[in-house]
């Protein structure tokens, strides 16, 4: 009546293994999680910036007399305080009147990549950097305006 078994008494070196394994996948999985999150959070602070820079850049060329737009600010490049990239602006005349302001801006990340179409950052479409085959350079960051004269 007094039995007592010995598995009640603890736990096995293979149920100990087992254990440590689950935390150890859990515990990979919920750095890698966090890693991720470091990641974007850092890319979403970076394209808050190009934002601004891009902003800052169409409000400049909106203060300029009309008629010089053209002449100063087409194919131009520019950059932005804090950040290892490249902003191009293209401006279209083909309407009388009428311009359209196309400003853009492309940036590395940390780990090398590139966010835009200018991979080497040089301001210039280069072969293989046009995806969409507008001849233009594009990006996520990118304000496109028509101003008028």
């Amino acid at each position: 009546m007094g039995k007592c078994s010995r598995r009640s008494s603890g736990l096995t070196l293979i149920e100990v293994l087992i254990a440590a394994g689950v935390f150890l996948i859990a515990a990979a999985g919920i750095l890698s999680s966090f890693s991720t999150c470091m990641e974007l959070n850092q890319m979403g602070m970076r394209s808050t910036i190009a934002v601004q820079g891009v902003k800052n850049k169409v409000e400049e060329i909106k203060a300029s007399t009309y008629n010089d737009i053209y002449d100063n600010y087409n194919n131009t490049t520019f950059t932005v305080a804090g950040l290892n990239g490249i902003g191009v602006i293209y401006v279209d005349n083909a309407t009388t009147k009428l311009l359209e302001v196309k400003v853009v801006f492309c940036w590395a990340l940390a780990d090398g990549r590139v966010i835009g179409e200018d991979t080497n950052m040089n301001g210039v479409l280069n072969n293989g950097e046009d995806k969409n085959g507008n001849n233009q350079i594009d990006s996520y960051v990118q304000v496109i305006t028509r101003i008028y004269g």
